[in-house]
């Protein structure tokens, strides 16, 4: 028994260890990475120390909430993410036919990664307690077999020697410990998440926030963490590296040959955002939604070309549009990132997420970063590229001297739950035939192949019950 005891502890102790110290990017199916050269420094964003374990004042303490993004309208809500992850099914053929088999896991332990989105620009996460006490309202169980074996989350918000994760973004993780007696042996697994949050619409002061400089020193710690690769911006699903120079030769073009440097000393962040914005959402002709689905029509992830290909073809799906309008804003040095969310208005309650029944379910917008350094505020600004794209084709040429909707001001979020800010884990992790946020690392090894279906429901946050969700102290309206 103490041998047992033993074993046991070892074993998820090294699963915690693997996956808190794992890579910031990580390949869909596989653990290793695309290659990176030594990068510059960004535009705009200094090197990083050599010690980053070197413990120094934080400059960011005294950061402000930007004065220029103002949430409005606010509605809760709570979305609840079912993953089913099955054996894959195969025919043995036998004299006179065949006969179904299925394969059978087996594994000693697990860790289930997923994310958590703690704030953007249209979004809180609401939490449970009060004081000290606070804890993000998410929820999730696993079971094996219906057999439930974990509902204990742990919540990360930094990553090896204490930086931020890419994005911002937060990692929930569930533990499956080592089995009391050898080794799980099964055909599938349910994963169910559920979160609380508070979206709202998002009002722009541009002319405002059009008289910020650029910032002479560093990038708030959240912002240059988004200049980190991820999957459909800078690689694929499979971890390879895309063509980055088709980007930048479309940058160089709309600038008419001129530098970054130049474009930067030419216009403002706000103002080079919105002409970037205009400029992508009039190169790109969409071309489908970017999901793909099993067989039956239900929703197994994403699968999507990328920021490179609509960069090369101006042509893209839902998701390449703002994952090239990123990858746009990252060269020009504006730090970038994704937000995925589910929208309630175009899906029906409590069904899967099916191929062919009208607008997505799945929204995927921009939020650039806005830091005033001489005053010391931070926010994110939202562009929805798609929806500007879908609103008319070719802009007027004096978009940059009026309102532009969908560019910081938009009266729909309120209604769109974010749920993460990568189509995969930035971690090393394994997911099964498409990116679908979700991942886990295996040990000794994960299965080799299995079915993927992912389930949305989205409602109103119910009132009431002794442990209600609420805002954070710190978020709350004075």
């Amino acid at each position: 028994m103490a041998q047992a005891l033993k074993r046991r502890g070892l074993v998820a102790g090294l699963i915690a260890v693997m996956v808190i110290g794992a890579a910031a990017e990580g390949a869909l199916g596989q653990s290793r990475r695309p290659s990176r050269r030594a990068q510059k420094p960004q535009p705009g964003q200094q090197a990083q120390p050599q010690n980053p374990l070197a413990a120094a004042p934080s400059p960011w303490d005294d950061l402000k909430p930007s004065p220029y993004i103002k949430r409005v309208r606010p509605h809760r809500w709570t979305v609840t993410v079912q993953m089913h992850i099955g054996a894959s099914q195969w025919l043995e053929a036998v004299e006179g036919g065949a006969i179904p088999r299925y394969d059978t896991w087996e594994f000693d332990a697990a860790t289930l990664v997923y994310p958590v989105v703690g704030e953007t620009a249209s979004s809180i996460l609401e939490v449970y307690g009060s004081g000290a006490e606070e804890t993000p309202a998410v929820k999730g169980t696993v079971e094996l077999d219906d057999r439930q074996v974990a509902s204990s989350v742990t919540i990360l918000k930094k990553g090896i020697g204490g930086g931020l994760l890419p994005s911002g973004t937060w990692r929930g993780q569930w533990q499956i410990e080592p089995a009391e007696q050898g080794s799980y042996t099964l055909r599938e697994m349910e994963f169910e998440v559920s979160v609380s949050q508070v979206s709202y619409r998002t009002v722009f002061d541009e002319r405002g926030a059009g008289a910020v400089e650029w910032p002479k020193g560093d990038w708030p710690p959240e912002a240059a963490s988004t200049f980190q690769p991820q999957m459909f911006v800078d690689f694929d699903m499979q971890g390879r590296g895309y063509d980055m120079s088709l980007v930048t030769s479309l940058l160089t073009k709309w600038g008419e040959g001129r530098s970054v440097e130049d474009m930067r000393k030419q216009a403002k962040p706000v103002m080079l955002a919105k002409w970037l914005a205009g400029q992508t959402a009039q190169h790109v002709q969409l071309s489908g939604e970017g999901l793909t689905f099993d067989r039956t029509g239900m929703w197994q992830g994403f699968d999507t070309l990328g920021a490179a290909n609509a960069a090369a073809t101006g042509r893209g799906t839902e998701i390449d549009l703002p994952c090239l309008l990123v990858a746009i804003y990252r060269a020009a040095g504006i730090p970038s990132r994704l937000v995925i969310g589910i929208d309630e208005e175009s899906t029906s309650k409590d069904v899967y997420l099916k191929q062919g029944k009208g607008g997505s379910q799945i929204r995927v917008w921009v939020e650039f970063a806005l830091y005033d350094e001489v005053n010391k505020t931070f926010g994110w600004v939202p562009v929805d590229v798609t929806r500007i794209r879908k609103q008319q084709s070719r802009l007027p040429n004096n978009y940059l001297n009026r309102p532009l909707e969908y560019f910081g001001t938009n009266d729909e979020l309120d209604r769109v739950a974010p749920i993460a800010f990568h189509f995969h884990p930035p971690t090393t992790v394994r997911s099964y035939g498409a990116p679908a946020m979700w991942g886990w690392f295996v040990t000794p090894t994960p299965p080799g192949r299995a079915t993927q279906r992912v389930r949305f429901n989205i409602n109103t946050t119910p009132r009431g019950g002794g442990n209600e969700s609420h805002l954070p102290a710190d978020k709350m309206e004075p």
